[in-house]
C-alpha cells in the first residue's frame, strides 16, 4: 500500500505552476534546474513494490524526490547575483537536519523564479504576485512560513496595488 500523500503536495503543485520558474536541486558541485513549464506535474510512481514521488512526465525530464521527508515550506525573497543583486523569490522545501544543499543546509529542493524582472529592470508584478498568492493560500498551515523580506515585499506590493 502506498504512503499517504505528503502534506506539502498541494504547495508543490502550486509552485510548479508558477510562470518563469524552475525546480532547483542543489548539492555540492551539482546544480539541477528543471524549467517548471516543461514538467508534467507530480505523481506517485510505483515499480515492483517500490514507491517514489516523481516530478515530471516519465517520457520527458523528470526526477524522483522523497517528498514525505519535507517537513516545512519557506517562502523567501533574497538578493541574488543572477538577478543583478535584486531580490529573487523562492519556495523552499525544507527537511529536518541536513538536506544536502551547501547554501541552505535544510534545503532539500526549491522552486525559484527565473525572470522576476522585465528587460527594463522593473518587477514583473504578474509573476511575483503569483508567489504572493501561493503563500496566501497556504499561510495558515503551521509548517508554512515566510522570511521577513518576503513579507515586506508582499506588503509593499499590496500597498502599491491598493
Amino acid at each position: 500500500m502506498a504512503d499517504p500523500e505528503p502534506k506539502i503536495l498541494p504547495v508543490l503543485r502550486g509552485a510548479l505552476e508558477l510562470r518563469d520558474a524552475s525546480l532547483v536541486i542543489y548539492r555540492p558541485r551539482t546544480l539541477v534546474e528543471l524549467k517548471t513549464e516543461r514538467l508534467g506535474g507530480v505523481s506517485l510512481y510505483v515499480e515492483e513494490g517500490h514507491a517514489s514521488w516523481q516530478i515530471g512526465d516519465f517520457e520527458d525530464h523528470h526526477c524522483h524526490l522523497d517528498l514525505p521527508a519535507v517537513t516545512r515550506v519557506l517562502f523567501s525573497a533574497e538578493p541574488v547575483s543572477c538577478q543583478g543583486g535584486r531580490l529573487n523569490y523562492t519556495v523552499w522545501f525544507l527537511v529536518d537536519g541536513d538536506g544536502g544543499n551547501p547554501y541552505r543546509p535544510d534545503g532539500y529542493f526549491s522552486v525559484t523564479l527565473n525572470r522576476p524582472y522585465g528587460a527594463d529592470g522593473a518587477p514583473r508584478v504578474e509573476v511575483i504576485g503569483a508567489v504572493f498568492r501561493l503563500y496566501a493560500e497556504f499561510s495558515g498551515e503551521p509548517w508554512v512560513t515566510a522570511d521577513e523580506t518576503f513579507l515586506a515585499e508582499r506588503d509593499a506590493s499590496a500597498r502599491t496595488a491598493g
